[in-house]
């Protein structure tokens, strides 16, 4: 049974590469995903705050892992789909992952810090990315929403940036000690 999983998993990778190399390379669609993630990356380095570079880096990197293993959740359960990649052989490097959605909870973090402002911009900042982000992102067809909407983009981002605050916190907590 395993190797008839594991020969399926690499007719599906090789496949899956063929139709990248020889339809989605350089695709319209490939192209908007690397001019959203760069734009999304050049954004967050104009903004980021100097002097807590290290931990506001930190703070993306968790948002990053964060969002990624949700994200691979949602694919696994087919509730959402990528019908178009940056790099095929990593799902973790498209426009939303990589760099929209780190890049957005990251900024919300550094700018407010204190959890009296942070529940409201976290929730503006879930409704920004579910209500606006995820129907654009749809329209263009860098995301696919087969068993999902955006209430419950909404519902499942707020969280996603309130769980990165509290594990953020815990770290700069500890790191002064």
């Amino acid at each position: 049974m395993i190797n008839q999983l594991e020969a399926l998993t690499q007719h599906v990778n090789h496949e899956q590469y063929y139709y990248w190399l020889h339809h989605d390379l350089f695709s319209a669609q490939w192209w908007l995903i690397v001019i959203l993630s760069a734009l999304f990356l050049f954004m967050f380095y104009l903004l980021i705050d100097r002097e807590r570079m290290v931990f506001i880096l930190l703070v993306f990197f968790i948002s990053f892992v964060v969002v990624g293993i949700v994200d691979e959740l949602g694919k696994f359960f087919d509730v959402w789909s990528y019908p178009h990649q940056f790099l095929i052989f990593t799902h973790r490097f498209n426009s939303v992952d990589f760099a929209v959605i780190p890049v957005i909870l990251t900024l919300v973090y550094q700018f407010f810090s204190k959890w009296k402002f942070y529940w409201i911009a976290a929730l503006i900042a879930a409704a920004f990315i579910a209500f606006i982000g995820v129907p654009i992102f749809t329209f263009f067809h860098l995301y696919d929403l087969n068993h999902w909407n955006t209430w419950k983009a909404f519902i499942t981002v707020y969280p996603i940036g309130l769980f990165i605050k509290v594990i953020s916190d815990f770290i700069y907590s500890n790191q002064s000690k």
